[in-house]
């Protein structure tokens, strides 16, 4: 019991029972009220502890109690609405989405890609690139007039081998008949194949790209 009694004493002199029980997130109401008679027992008895002292510990407790409660109902409510966007994200794999940005998905064999002028181009140059930013075919395409573009790649690369499928991207250079840069602003058709968790969250995916779903402008 003086062992006991020492260590509850040290624990009221650093801050009381709820400093106690703040150091063990685990101990729960039982353990408290254990605890706490452990310290009437062997308080002083020439200096009792009051009842302002008791109704502190007890006021003390419950405050860091109902917010170990509050964490927790958190964290549960946090892993109910992940479960449930990726549920609500099955539905969208298979399907087919108009993103921005400049991406390629080849399926075994041509593939199209996509990009808007802003004023007629006397001069348009695509360059297809890997995974590892590599170029490997370029497209010279001569006169393009404003406005959208679809272009046909085979899925070859500058030496007529035909590359493996997976998601490649591709750089427009376009000018105009005074040399002037017109502008390109490239679009990409890709095909979801899955949901993945990124940082705990799930997204989607196209082959080993991450769809941002607020880059998504079509779907079909």
């Amino acid at each position: 019991m003086a062992t006991i009694g020492s260590a509850t004493t040290q624990n009221t002199q650093s801050g009381g029972l709820a400093g106690a029980l703040s150091g063990n997130q685990q101990m729960g109401q039982n353990d408290f009220l254990k605890l706490l008679v452990t310290q009437l027992k062997n308080q002083d008895p020439l200096k009792p502890m009051d009842n302002t002292a008791f109704v502190a510990e007890l006021a003390q407790f419950s405050q860091l109690d109902q917010s170990t409660k509050q964490v927790q109902l958190l964290e549960q409510s946090i892993a109910q609405q992940t479960d449930s966007l990726q549920y609500t994200l099955l539905p969208m794999v298979g399907r087919t989405v108009q993103v921005e940005g400049s991406l390629i998905d080849l399926k075994g064999g041509p593939a199209t890609l996509t990009y808007a002028l802003e004023h007629d181009a006397s001069t348009v140059r695509v360059t297809i690139l890997d995974g590892q930013g590599r170029a490997i075919r370029t497209l010279d395409l001569g006169t393009q007039t404003a406005g959208k573009q679809n272009v046909n790649w085979d899925g070859r690369n500058q030496s007529g081998a035909l590359m493996p499928n997976g998601i490649y991207s591709y750089q427009v250079s376009a000018k105009d008949v005074r040399g002037a840069t017109v502008v390109a602003a490239p679009s990409s058709t890709l095909t979801i194949s899955g949901v993945r968790m990124v940082d705990g969250t799930p997204q989607l995916a196209a082959g080993d790209y991450v769809i941002q779903r607020k880059d998504i402008v079509e779907l079909r």
